[in-house]
């Protein structure tokens, strides 16, 4: 059986625990081994970049971060492939979600590289924790105007968890223009529609000459769902949504409050998984 040589794993729901937290002297001694044996680490998350740094922080070692759901892809500091929304496309989906009843309350974030601009304001009940995801969150009074380059569109509702109708009508009106994914959390993402955290991946794989039976990862939502298609060893996560679950037979035996991934991997360097 050919041995693994890259994990990758989602973040929220995935590698952190409810309370966003996660072994750290425990996963500085597993990416430890793991860079011992040339076996690579991807972060690969719906998030910010600069937030997945930041949840990195302090640890030690080989890093390589697949942010933004596949749009941004960055190897010790280095882009490595960049994929912002088409500034006409996301003038037109910005158009449709302002207009649209059905989309009249959601709350938008704009998602740059180490900024993010938004239709909420500071006294917003969503405020503090859309500030913990997002770095210099900045309100702004027309995200048309907004002139950066944007990797994606974060979509969400105050009190709403369950948003499958939304992504759906979405991605009808967004066609083959734009791609719409649940981010779990009772959010979605717009990215462009080639962009897919398997995209992503495919990009390092090329680089570090990397198969997919190689590959090993870990999500627990839809924008993880091509993901664990890609990867020979794609675990969806005990407590993951269905459309995770749908995507693999493999499930992890503990969930993220049990350090699910942690656990995995260290079957892994145990020699029980091949």
């Amino acid at each position: 059986m050919t041995e693994i040589r890259l994990i990758a794993s989602d973040i929220d729901g995935t590698f952190l625990n409810d309370q966003r937290e996660f072994d750290r002297s425990r996963f500085q001694a597993q990416l430890d081994e793991l860079s011992r044996r040339q076996i690579k680490f991807v972060v690969a998350s719906g998030n910010q970049l600069a937030h997945c740094q930041e949840v990195f922080e302090g640890i030690e070692g080989d890093l390589t971060f697949v942010a933004e759901d596949g749009a941004l892809t960055v190897e010790q500091g280095k882009v490595l492939d960049d994929n912002p929304i088409k500034p006409a496309l996301l003038r037109d989906a910005l158009d449709y979600l302002m207009s649209t009843p059905e989309f009249a309350e959601a709350k938008l974030i704009l998602s740059t590289r180490q900024q993010a601009f938004t239709n909420m304001v500071p006294s917003d009940a969503d405020w503090k924790d859309s500030a913990y995801f997002y770095q210099h969150l900045t309100p702004v009074a027309k995200l048309t105007a907004v002139n950066e380059p944007i990797y994606k569109i974060d979509i969400h509702w105050s009190g709403l968890t369950d948003v499958r109708p939304q992504a759906e009508q979405l991605q009808n009106a967004l066609g083959d223009d734009l791609g719409c994914v649940m981010s779990g959390l009772g959010g979605m993402d717009v990215t462009m529609p080639h962009v897919t955290k398997a995209y992503g991946l495919t990009q390092l794989q090329n680089l570090w000459q990397i198969s997919m039976d190689e590959t090993m990862a870990f999500g627990d939502t839809q924008n993880d769902e091509a993901m664990l298609q890609h990867a020979r060893l794609g675990y969806a996560m005990k407590n993951a949504e269905p459309e995770a679950k749908k995507a693999t037979k493999l499930i992890t035996k503990l969930d993220n409050n049990h350090s699910g991934v942690l656990d995995m991997i260290e079957r892994l360097l145990a020699g029980e998984i091949k």
